[in-house]
């Protein structure tokens, strides 16, 4: 697995180079996902040490991988070097061959004092243990997001690399040596931001009746054939981990 160091950057730049002045904007629950890559060198090295992985409804499991997608459930940014966080509903699970379970609840990609990462709600064998910094975010050279006209936040590439704590996590509850630095997955994010007005993106204010422009999130239906995830929404309660079977074949 590659090691990356995770690089303090500025997380978004705006397409075009316009200039505002914008206030702090709610980003819409349930008006769209990321989507969470997992690097073929780390499913490896779970399959190696027998421990399965799958998403933790309501996520679900991207059609024919194992990557999972993670719906938007809301956060905020302010637009003045886009500080702030997009929040996700469901998450990832881990199940070692001793029946440990480790979940990954509320994935948070957050942006505060230039140290992008991500964090999550860490739950062990049905047991919260509170909230974790799970993921450094290495900035690749493609990774920067834009913001277009109608309010949407898209095409965020990040790299994802472990965390000390994270790496911790790992070896002593699912007994897997991953050190911190480790790059594990790369998210891609969408999120539409709330009661976004064009004069926030640009200086032209003649245009601001576009925000019922909401339906520019359609284009976030190309993953409608991944219709065949219904069967995680099992994830409801720990003793659903009987399902990681199915992550076997793929």
């Amino acid at each position: 697995m590659k090691k990356i160091v995770a690089s303090s950057v500025v997380l978004l730049s705006v397409t075009g180079g316009q200039s505002y002045a914008a206030p702090v904007l709610q980003v819409k629950s349930q008006a769209s996902e990321s989507l969470l890559e997992l690097e073929k060198s780390f499913l490896q090295a779970l399959d190696s040490a027998g421990i399965t992985t799958g998403p933790v409804g309501p996520a679900k499991k991207q059609s024919k991988t194992r990557n999972v997608r993670l719906p938007v459930s809301g956060g905020a940014f302010d637009l003045n070097g886009f500080i702030g966080e997009v929040n996700h509903a469901g998450g990832l699970r881990f199940t070692a061959l001793d029946g440990t379970k480790v979940k990954l609840h509320n994935l948070s990609l957050e942006s505060y004092e230039g140290k992008p990462r991500v964090t999550g709600l860490v739950q062990i064998n049905g047991s919260l243990s509170g909230v974790v910094p799970l993921f450094d975010i290495a900035i690749f050279d493609n990774s920067t997001a834009s913001l277009n006209p109608n309010g949407k936040v898209t095409t965020m590439q990040l790299g994802l690399a472990l965390t000390q704590e994270a790496s911790d996590l790992f070896n002593t509850e699912l007994g897997l040596f991953l050190p911190a630095g480790e790059e594990v997955a790369q998210l891609v994010a969408k999120a539409k931001l709330r009661d976004f007005r064009p004069k926030y993106y640009s200086d032209d204010d003649s245009d601001d009746s576009d925000d019922s422009d909401d339906s520019d999130d359609s284009d976030d239906s190309d993953d409608s054939d991944d219709s065949d995830d219904s069967d995680d929404s099992d994830d409801s309660d720990d003793s659903d981990d009987s399902d990681d079977s199915d992550d076997s074949d793929d």
